[in-house]
């Protein structure tokens, strides 16, 4: 336990993470079992990742937590909060406006952690002041990510990774919904 410590502290420290934690193997998952195999929009990768850059991920979360909170009306991804959530606001919106016109947008978020612009994604972190330590860390991470696709237990090549969140870690969904957020 003193290691990792020294360890976390000192990636803290520099803003720098171990080169094992800028690899991960993505192994696609089938989304729908009846439908077609043979297409690639039915496949799902999630990312596997050495298990000390998800603990280290686990201590950013919580060490940052009070600067990575979303706004109350953000429903998805968060803990205490469903789709559920959203629908019952939604109708009663609807309700209280009975007597407006009533515009509603969707988004289809499809395929949205893939989408993440990693310099995006920093410039609203450093625009909601985020800590610079945190923001320095995770550009060092992102700048140094590559993966491999591992099909039929065979892996690819190592690849980098220009933009996007991890399928599967665990600060991605924090960061994803940081990218939704109005500035």
């Amino acid at each position: 336990m003193v290691h990792l410590s020294l360890l976390f502290n000192a990636s803290l420290r520099h803003g720098f993470v171990p080169s094992n934690y800028c690899f991960g193997v993505i192994l696609p998952l089938l989304k729908n079992k009846h439908g077609d195999a043979s297409m690639l929009d039915m496949y799902r990768g999630i990312t596997l990742s050495c298990c000390l850059s998800k603990l280290f991920e686990s201590v950013l979360s919580r060490v940052f937590e009070q600067w990575l909170t979303t706004g109350d009306l953000q429903y998805g991804f968060k803990k205490h909060s469903s789709c559920y959530h959203a629908l019952i606001t939604f109708k009663e919106s609807v309700k209280y406006f009975v007597q407006s016109k009533v515009l509603c947008v969707s988004l289809d978020a499809s395929k949205a952690f893939d989408k993440v612009l990693h310099h995006g994604l920093f410039v609203k972190l450093i625009n909601k002041s985020v800590p610079v330590v945190f923001i320095r860390l995770l550009s060092n991470w992102y700048k140094r990510m590559k993966c491999s696709v591992l099909w039929n237990n065979v892996p690819g090549d190592f690849f980098a990774v220009n933009c996007g969140v991890c399928q599967g870690g665990v600060l991605s969904h924090i960061l994803f919904l940081y990218m939704l957020m109005i500035s």
